[in-house]
């Protein structure tokens, strides 16, 4: 272990002084090139460019999910500094994503503005494991505590994905189909039309596998099929006023394995679960004077049937929600962000105690965006919540961000969270197990700190460094005799140090790095499973020609435990290699292959991942 910790020390620290001792000449042999600072609306609920922020926050496109050849997004989050995955299987089987070791009940999550996870869920979370990658065309993933803007289960961030949208004026189209080994199939098609003051999407995509074995010692295929359709709106009636919507349905059956209920050995058994789900949104921007209103209303609804051998079930959910949020332009150097949220959630399912439940929550916020001078930017934001289960709750958060000489941003943040107790944490009921809720919990408190550091050296290398540390107090975790559910004293802690970067090993190749290291440890010092303590990802990328590129990954993976945190898992390396042509006229064709070295791992103990795989795509857009 200790070499294993010295290697991938030595081979950050290789790739840092590459991208620290390249020199800065521009691309391509000119002095014009631009580098437009990305936006995000995540990190303050309003345009904000990136190095104006003090929470970390990163920014994807369709491009990033295509690169990884994966017909799921989890793979391309999972290469940010901070991210990390496990799943139990292939497409389809359960995955669950990490945000600085923060596991995906202590992360909100939103589609085109709906919030997606789970009410029927054990701790009101979102199974990645039929999330298409397909239909996504951005990503923002933000970091630490956040949950005095988006609310509750905001502990360790928000990830705010979006559909394809009407950019460019006229109709346009695009098709794109991928296969690759096991079966495996895409077809997604999309529609977008700008037309004066109206602008419509379309996307409808469908994939399929006939997979692999789940279970690491089974022989049978776990298939799955996922259909999805995503619409998106919007029509300026006048200067006032806009209108828009989105919406979406999607459906899913997935094959997978599960334990024999004596051994507790995870095996081949043919058990099936079919998922449908529903969203929407409706929207309004109402401008008056120097402030912008917007008023949404959202639905969802999820749909789970399980046919398994020892424990099937039917679980039914649904969230509404009401918001408003204001953005008031004081001045140039201040900006008032401020709104207000109603949410309901409902779920039905055989082990509640009355067969439903609901929850319901109030929230207002008021945030404060200050630029004294043209180099800093502060945050201050204050948010108050009230639950219907346990009453009240007040979180707030700090930011800065200092930019003290060109191509440097200095960032620092402090913020408060909480996450509420689930539906099923509150009522659920087990009988057969002799387990129940416990109605008279309270949420779950964080306080998250980070202090970072992004520096470019001219258009050619760029580096951040982020040291972070989240905290977790009034745990909810199971009584001592397993029958019940209770709030225990203590504090757990996730601390480390993100990397990120790129360099420009010349005109043609490029160099990425994404590291992190976390210790994550619960209240009495025991380590948190599937946490793992080292995580790199370099990527090389090289355009060969004008119309071809080509890259390579390595994903390296060190230090962690397994799923009950009771022995260490192997150590892993992956490597992926990739290739694209651009045939022009709007059609590219890339082709590559997963772990190239055919390396056996896993991501969660007792589940298989997939050996080598052979995909190839084809886009045409017109």
């Amino acid at each position: 272990m200790k070499a294993n910790r010295l290697s991938v020390c030595a081979i950050s620290a290789l790739a840092l002084a590459a991208a620290l001792a390249h020199p800065a000449v521009a691309q391509d042999g000119t002095d014009d090139i631009i580098v437009l600072d990305p936006v995000t609306l995540s990190a303050n609920r309003t345009a904000t460019e990136a190095s104006r922020t003090g929470t970390s926050v990163s920014v994807i496109d369709r491009a990033d999910v295509q690169d990884t050849g994966s017909l799921s997004p989890v793979q391309s989050l999972a290469d940010l500094p901070g991210v990390s995955f496990s799943q139990q299987g292939g497409l389809g089987q359960s995955a669950n994503l990490r945000i600085r070791g923060a596991d995906t009940r202590y992360i909100a999550v939103y589609f085109d503005g709906i919030r997606i996870t789970d009410p029927s869920s054990t701790q009101t979370a979102l199974d990645y494991g039929t999330l298409p990658g397909m239909d996504i065309a951005r990503v923002e993933v933000l970091r630490g505590s956040q949950s005095a803007l988006w609310g509750g289960s905001a502990v360790g961030g928000v990830i705010n994905f979006s559909s394809v949208e009407a950019i460019e004026e006229g109709t346009h189209q695009e098709v794109v189909v991928q296969a690759g080994d096991m079966g495996t199939a895409a077809l997604s098609y999309s529609l977008t039309q700008k037309t004066g003051d109206l602008e419509t999407a379309l996307t409808v995509s469908h994939s399929q596998t006939d997979g692999y074995s789940a279970a690491r010692i089974g022989t049978e295929k776990d298939g799955a099929e996922i259909s999805r359709l995503s619409l998106t709106g919007k029509y300026h009636v006048n200067d006032v006023l806009t209108l828009g919507a989105a919406a979406f349905a999607q459906y899913s059956h997935v094959d997978y394995d599960g334990y024999d209920p004596f051994t507790y050995t995870l095996e081949d058994q043919a058990n099936t679960l079919r998922r449908q789900e529903t969203g929407a949104r409706l929207f309004a921007e109402v401008v008056a004077g120097n402030t912008t209103h917007v008023f949404d209303l959202t639905r969802y609804n999820i749909g789970r049937v399980y046919q398994d051998e020892i424990s099937p079930g039917t679980y039914d959910a649904h969230r509404t929600t009401l918001g408003w949020t204001a953005t008031t332009e004081v001045s140039d150097q201040i900006k008032l962000v401020y709104g207000a949220d109603w949410m309901r959630e409902e779920a039905s399912y055989t082990n509640l105690t009355s067969g439903a439940a609901d929850t319901r929550q109030y929230g207002a916020f008021a945030q404060l965006l200050w630029a004294p001078r043209d180099d800093l930017d502060l945050a201050a934001t204050l948010r108050r919540d009230e639950h219907s289960a346990y009453g009240g709750f007040t979180s707030g958060r700090l930011a800065l961000a200092y930019r003290p000489a060109e191509g440097t941003t200095l960032r620092a943040a402090v913020a408060t969270g909480f996450r509420a107790p689930s539906i099923d944490e509150l009522y659920g009921d087990y009988p057969a197990f002799f387990f129940h809720g416990n109605p008279n919990m309270t949420p779950e408190e964080s306080t998250s700190y980070e202090l970072g550091i992004e520096q470019e050296f001219g258009d050619t290398a760029r580096l951040t460094a982020t040291l972070f540390r989240l905290n977790i107090d009034n745990l909810i975790a199971t009584t001592a005799d397993y029958s019940s559910l209770e709030n225990v004293a203590g504090q757990s802690v996730r601390q480390g140090l993100e990397l990120g970067g790129s360099v420009d090993l010349g005109d043609r190749v490029t160099l990425g790095l994404s590291y992190t290291y976390i210790d994550a440890v619960r209240a009495t010092g025991t380590r948190l499973a599937l946490v793992p303590r080292h995580d790199l990802t370099l990527k090389l990328d090289a355009k060969v020609t004008e119309a071809m590129k080509a890259g390579v990954s390595v994903h390296y993976v060190a230090d962690r435990l397994d799923d009950f945190a009771a022995f260490q898992m192997p150590d892993y390396t992956v490597v992926d290699a990739r290739v694209s042509y651009d045939l022009g006229e709007g059609a590219e064709v890339w082709g590559g292959i997963g772990n190239l070295f055919d390396r056996e791992y896993q991501t969660s103990n007792g589940f298989a991942a997939p050996g080598r795989t052979v995909y190839v795509g084809l886009r045409k857009s017109f």
